[in-house]
C-alpha cells in the first residue's frame, strides 16, 4: 500500500516489576528475549491494524469518487440511450421509405423500358414507311388503283373480270359457284 506510514512511536515499556503475567500464564519472571518478541508482535499487530484502517479509508474514498462519477455518468447514459432509440426509429423509417422509393423506381424503369420498346417499334415502322421500297409500293398501289378506276369506266372490263375471277368488281359479290 503506497503512501502508508507506519508509526515509529516508541514501544511501551513492557518490563515491569513482574506483576504482569504474559500469555504463558506463569508467575515467573519473563525472559528478555521473550519480552522482546511479544513487544515486536504487538507492534506488528498495531501497524497491521493501522494499515488496514488506512486501506479501508482509501477504499471508502474511492467508493465515494465512483459514486460521484456514477451520479454524473448515469444521466448521460440515459440521454445517449434515448438518442439511440430515436435514431433507430428514424433509421427504420428511412429504410421503409427507401424500400418504397426503390420499388417506385423499379416500376418507373420497367415502364420506361416498355415505352422505349414501343418508341423503337414505331421508329422502325416510320423508317419502313418512309423507305424507297415503301414509296414505290405506295406509288404502285396508287397507280394500280388509278388503273382500276380507268378500267372500270370502260365497257366490257367488268365482264372480263367476272369471267376470270367470278366476282363483280364494282360491288364485290361472288358469282362463280366454284
Amino acid at each position: 500500500m503506497a503512501g502508508i506510514k507506519t508509526s515509529d512511536a516508541p514501544l511501551p515499556n513492557l518490563q515491569s516489576n513482574g506483576n504482569q503475567v504474559p500469555h504463558g500464564g506463569s508467575n515467573t519472571a519473563m525472559d528478555p528475549k521473550r519480552l522482546k518478541r511479544v513487544a515486536a508482535s504487538r507492534e506488528y499487530s498495531q501497524r497491521y491494524r493501522l494499515k488496514q484502517m488506512q486501506y479501508i479509508a482509501q477504499l471508502e474514498t474511492g467508493v465515494k469518487a465512483l459514486e460521484a462519477q456514477l451520479a454524473i455518468t448515469y444521466p448521460r447514459v440515459q440521454y445517449v440511450d434515448t438518442q439511440n432509440s430515436l435514431l433507430r426509429a428514424e433509421n427504420c423509417s428511412l429504410k421503409e421509405k427507401l424500400y418504397s422509393l426503390s420499388t417506385k423506381i423499379m416500376m418507373k424503369e420497367a415502364e420506361y423500358n416498355e415505352l422505349r420498346k414501343k418508341k423503337d417499334e414505331l421508329k422502325q415502322l416510320s423508317l419502313l414507311y418512309q423507305s424507297p421500297i415503301a414509296e414505290t409500293s405506295r406509288a404502285k398501289q396508287h397507280s394500280f388503283s388509278q388503273l382500276l378506276n380507268i378500267a372500270r369506266d370502260q365497257a366490257g372490263f367488268n365482264q372480263d373480270l367476272e369471267n376470270r375471277f367470278g366476282t363483280d368488281v364494282n360491288n364485290g359479290e361472288n358469282r362463280n359457284p366454284i
